[in-house]
């Protein structure tokens, strides 16, 4: 199993790095999850989250 922590500060681009990671692995074939730890309104982008099956985990004040 690999494991991608991405941290930085608001603009940095993470959801960019994020999304083009989980489809360079989606397209691979390979099984995908992203663990969450966001305190902003909309944690992710479910649209997203479905298109590419993967298994989703929202953690708040982590």
């Amino acid at each position: 199993m690999r494991v991608v922590c991405v941290a930085g500060i608001r603009g940095s681009g993470k959801t960019r790095l994020i999304r083009g990671l989980t489809e360079i692995s989606t397209d691979k074939g390979r099984q995908t999850a992203v663990i969450v730890n966001e305190d902003g309104e909309t944690p992710y982008d479910d649209a997203f989250i479905r298109r590419h099956e993967l298994g989703a985990f929202f953690i708040r004040g982590g």
